[in-house]
């Protein structure tokens, strides 16, 4: 969602003086406000704000990791016994494909994360490129929800947005 400063809104719509201002023609009626943001590109909040992003990306690296183990773990048990049973179960061999898979998004999320923690759009972007090119089920089971409606708007006809 993108944020909007309504005063550069209000000073590209409304006609002024030559040479003054919107915000020197507010200060001269007294109508001056205190709660917007003064200076909107302060270095403090620049620095927060890439901090927590990557905090939070190294938080999802955690889980990621440890739903790679977990997915890795049950890829070892399936395969083992689907060897045992020589692959003649059909639903043994499809919990080995989905486990597979398993394996496959959470490495493909563990490079994307990793990088997203350097830089975030560019780990962002190299997921999305995955699950667009690859992995199409993949949207519907791994993106958030919040990331689908972007889904959408790439892939109008797709059956899983």
């Amino acid at each position: 969602m993108t944020i909007y400063n309504i005063f550069d809104y209000a000073e590209s719509t409304n006609d002024f003086h030559e040479g003054e201002s919107f915000s020197s023609s507010i200060r001269e009626k007294g109508s001056h406000k205190d709660n917007y943001i003064k200076d909107p590109t302060s270095k403090k909040d620049a620095f927060l704000s890439a901090f927590f992003a990557r905090l939070f990306f190294l938080c999802l690296l955690f889980a990621d990791l440890l739903w790679g183990i977990v997915s890795l773990t049950l890829f070892s048990i399936k395969l083992i016994v689907n060897v045992i049973t020589l692959f003649r179960s059909k639903r043994l061999l499809t919990s080995l494909k989905k486990s597979i898979l398993a394996v496959k998004r959470s490495i493909v999320c563990f490079i994307a994360l990793t990088i997203a923690v350097i830089s975030p759009a560019l780990g962002i972007m190299f997921s999305c490129m995955y699950f667009l090119m690859y992995d199409k089920t993949g949207v519907d089971e791994i993106v958030p929800a919040s990331l689908k409606g972007h889904f959408k708007e790439i892939l109008p006809h797709s059956p899983f947005c």
